[in-house]
């Protein structure tokens, strides 16, 4: 797993993807009359339909599909409210999603010594341009641990779309870019910091409680999930508790479950934490196995 992207790590280690349908879209509904019967039937809205056959017909393998998507977005939603636009990117990041996975596999088979380019900080010609169509239809070339691969820019639809959507696509897409550069693991170790790692969960939990409808909805409970997981299991290189003392909790979690209770008291989180610290300080560790299956049940966790 790599640093540069937090999201397809969570995604990879829990089997969901940022491509994944997220809830359906918003439906109007338009009341039909038939004998004196009012019947109410949902049906999708024209600029939705216009905007989604429209991706379908292009080529996902071709980069420079993101430009004209992005060009149709514009001319269809223009004026449009943002809750339909928001429907509408929904669609869009579909695209990108599967745009993404092609141009890995097909740079898995281009035989471009890319590695040694990045090694040496210089690029040709042909390279040069490559990066260039990449940025310009919101990719770009990244390179970690001798590794080259493309990887979504995530200020892109920021940069390119934000007029048209609403506030709270606009929070979640700035939240994503963050977590993306700040990355969450590398090596199968917690790269960020205790605060990022709680701050990161409450900022989810606020955001759902405040955008229950929300076209991302479900995105965002299973970060949330994903990252309150990590918070009460460990992680791989980042175990729980020191190895040389069972009972001894590592500081990451130490200082990140005290940071929790001091700064967000109030917060579901501190309150679904409380009991499980409970069960350290007992040093019970049948009680502990315990609350975690019920959190599983409850689906607050995963089963990892």
């Amino acid at each position: 797993m790599h640093k540069y992207n937090a999201t397809l790590i969570l995604l990879t280690v829990l089997l969901f993807s940022a491509c994944q349908k997220p809830k359906e879209e918003k439906i109007e509904i338009e009341r039909i009359n038939n004998f004196n019967d009012t019947m109410l039937v949902q049906t999708e809205n024209p600029k939705l339909i216009e905007f989604r056959s429209f991706v379908q017909q292009l080529d996902s393998s071709k980069i420079n599909s993101v430009s004209l998507a992005i060009e149709k977005f514009k001319t269809v939603f223009n004026g449009q409210q943002t809750s339909l636009c928001d429907s509408g990117f929904v669609v869009f990041q579909q695209l990108m999603d599967t745009i993404d996975v092609k141009l890995n596999n097909q740079l898995q088979n281009d035989t471009t010594e890319y590695e040694h380019y990045f090694e040496i900080s210089k690029f040709p010609t042909k390279v040069l341009k490559f990066r260039e169509l990449l940025t310009k239809n919101g990719f770009k070339l990244s390179s970690s641990q001798d590794m080259v691969f493309i990887e979504q820019d995530r200020t892109f639809p920021i940069n390119t779309l934000a007029s048209l959507l609403s506030e709270p696509m606009k929070l979640y897409l700035s939240e994503i870019e963050i977590e993306n550069r700040e990355g969450f693991s590398e090596n199968a170790a917690i790269i960020i910091s205790w605060k990022q790692h709680v701050d990161r969960i409450i900022w989810y939990e606020n955001f759902i409680k405040a955008n229950p409808t929300f076209v991302f909805l479900e995105n965002c409970i299973n970060y949330k999930k994903a990252y309150f997981t990590y918070l009460l299991t460990g992680f791989e290189n980042t175990k729980l508790f020191n190895p040389d003392k069972d009972s001894e909790l590592n500081s990451y979690y130490s200082n990140a479950y005290r940071y929790l209770m001091q700064t967000y008291p109030d917060s579901e989180t501190a309150q679904l934490t409380t009991p499980y610290l409970e069960t350290i300080e007992q040093n019970s560790i049948e009680a502990r196995r315990e609350l975690l299956k019920k959190y599983v049940i409850k689906g607050l966790i995963y089963n990892l």
